[in-house]
């Protein structure tokens, strides 16, 4: 018999064989899953049409294996929380095929039988929103049930009677492994039950069972998995299924570098529950102890999406050494993936790390600037020089006629309207947009459009998008 690490480097290795094509984003919806579900093998799933969400879409339970041991997953939850999702289709995937690996599914099919729940919020996932059609967190929904999703949940929960449950999530790409500046690529938690955090045989094994699959992954993601807080959430499904019997596990996708539809850590996602089946199956979760899963770092807010170092700002007759954090919020337009960038803080940042952190020690920090020529059009704009623009330190331009609605545009600048006159040159604000510029010897040298930093001198750095201004 393999070892659980073993086996989560054999499931990495082969995860290309598994994965489902055709979810290639983050913004996963009811009918980017229905056809999969509805093509998936007969003689391997039992589908059903569990239930209706708000909107009377569907919500589909699959199940498969013949074994006593029943295992629950559910997913998406929150409609804008969908890796995990893309992750049960490639373990469906995974269990439609026939390999080396045979030996592994056919003991897994004999030994337990695994529910999925894979879209339990198809509403919020239509509009890649956190809660249902009612505005609620159905999260937050375990005890009124005021939902029908939520009813579900526990209607389905009643009926299996699970032995195990994962709930699975995403977090912000923010967090930490403590306070290193390693970032949580998955975070795990064994909910308690109770204010007091007291610790059931149920959520005993849940312990052991995270321990033992943060041990197999330690060769794959080596610093990068922590331990979700553990504060009681009365009304939360994780929480009260943990005090009504069932082992369960919270697991939550956090971020990875240059990762932004989450791919890898979808595929994480993959290796992580096929090592858990295994863990299950086998029973060698009994072989770790709580104090290892107390031993997981919690995770912490200490990242930003950038930070720049040791600049200097001058206002008036002060200067003042600083340091800039930058976040930057994605949001969806036109099924297109965009970001929206704020400063975070000015100041001391030494306890925080940047997924991208910048030493400009000697370099001079100014706001950006607006364009004094008003373009006619956007068209008009194709045909300048950009690295003209861009070397005047220019972060905005202004837009004669700037015929659209759109908050987001794919040029390298922001777009105004001609009579916008907020002007950029009067302050650096926490708050604000992050559109700057970097100077030495009074020449600009990086310019910084949403967030996004361009480097004059050698014409490089990709400005992901900017924003339209029409207020």
């Amino acid at each position: 018999m393999i070892s659980l690490k073993e086996a989560a480097n054999i499931f990495y290795q082969y995860y290309d064989r598994y994965m489902e094509p055709s979810l290639k984003t983050k913004w996963v919806r009811h009918s980017d899953i229905q056809p999969l579900i509805q093509n998936l093998p007969r003689e391997n799933f039992d589908i059903s049409a569990a239930g209706k969400s708000v909107l009377e879409k569907d919500i589909c339970l699959l199940s498969w294996g013949k074994g006593p041991r029943k295992i629950f997953l559910w997913s998406q939850m929150h409609g804008d929380e969908s890796t995990a999702t893309k992750a049960l289709f490639d373990i469906f995937n995974f269990l439609s095929s026939s390999d080396e690996l045979d030996a592994f599914r056919n003991i897994l099919y004999e030994k337990n039988t695994l529910y999925f729940l894979p879209l339990l919020n198809p509403d919020g996932a239509e509009y890649f929103n956190r809660r249902n059609s009612f505005d609620i967190d159905l999260n937050r929904d375990a005890l009124s049930l005021q939902s029908p999703e939520s009813k579900l949940l526990k209607f389905i929960f009643d009926e299996i009677k699970p032995d195990f449950g994962f709930n699975l999530h995403d977090q912000d790409e923010k967090y930490s492994v403590g306070n290193t500046k390693r970032q949580a690529a998955i975070s795990f938690l064994a909910p308690p039950a109770d204010f007091s955090n007291s610790v059931s045989p149920n959520r005993e094994r849940a312990m052991q069972l995270i321990a033992g699959i943060t041990a197999a992954l330690s060769d794959i993601i080596p610093g990068h998995i922590a331990r979700y807080s553990d504060e009681f959430e009365p009304r939360a499904f994780g929480d009260n299924f943990q005090k009504w019997g069932m082992s369960t596990v919270l697991v939550e996708s956090g971020g990875w570098k240059d990762d932004e539809q989450k791919q890898f850590i979808r595929k994480l996602n993959f290796v992580l529950l096929l090592t858990a089946f295994d863990s299950i199956t086998s029973s060698s979760y009994l072989n770790f102890e709580t104090d290892d899963y107390l031993k997981i770092p919690e995770n912490t807010k200490y990242l930003m999406n950038v930070v720049l170092r040791n600049l200097w700002l001058k206002i008036n007759n002060h200067r003042v050494k600083i340091d800039i954090g930058i976040n930057r919020e994605q949001l969806w337009e036109e099924g297109k993936l965009y970001y929206k960038s704020t400063i975070e803080e000015i100041g001391d940042l030494s306890v925080y790390s940047g997924i991208e952190d910048h030493d400009f020690t000697g370099y001079e920090v100014l706001p950006g600037k607006i364009s004094d020529k008003v373009f006619e059009s956007v068209e008009s704009l194709r045909e300048t020089d950009k690295h003209n623009l861009l070397r005047q330190g220019i972060t905005d331009v202004r837009i004669s006629k700037l015929n659209t609605q759109r908050v987001f545009t794919d040029f390298t600048y922001n777009l105004r309207m001609k009579n916008l006159n907020h002007d950029l040159s009067n302050h650096i604000k926490v708050g604000e947009g992050a559109d700057l510029i970097i100077i030495k010897n009074d020449e600009v040298k990086f310019i910084i459009i949403n967030g996004f930093i361009y480097n004059i001198e050698t014409n490089s750095g990709v400005i992901q998008n900017s924003i339209v201004k029409h207020v």
